[in-house]
């Protein structure tokens, strides 16, 4: 998703248009990640919780994308089209270290899940 967010910084600055198919990319981008995250998120939900306990730990998943929602509309308040490059650049900076210390925190969280496939 970070890298979907450093895509906005490929377009041309300054003007009021964007390129169609720029636009359409980046989409595609988000919507890549999105379907790489989504099924991973509630698979492990479901397979990391107890028995008794499946139904509300999707809900805390669906819980977790609606804060995102939530965030991302709080963020957009910082949006201004005189700064465009920093916008994106940090929230797709941000994404991507997020991203990179969750790869490097995932054998410590494997060894954790010991036994779950």
């Amino acid at each position: 998703m970070g890298f979907a967010f450093l895509l906005f910084m490929l377009m041309p600055a300054g003007s009021n248009t964007a390129p169609l198919l720029g636009l359409v990319g980046i989409l595609l981008a988000f919507t890549v990640a999105e379907l790489m995250l989504s099924p991973v998120g509630l698979s492990l939900s479901t397979k990391l919780a107890p028995e008794a306990f499946r139904t509300q730990m999707v809900a805390l998943f669906f819980l977790s994308v609606s804060l995102g929602t939530a965030l991302s509309g709080s963020l957009a308040a910082y949006y201004s089209p005189d700064n465009e490059a920093p916008y994106f650049g940090i929230i797709g900076g941000v994404a991507v270290v997020i991203g990179v210390l969750l790869a490097l925190v995932s054998p410590f969280v494997r060894k954790l899940m010991s036994g779950v496939r």
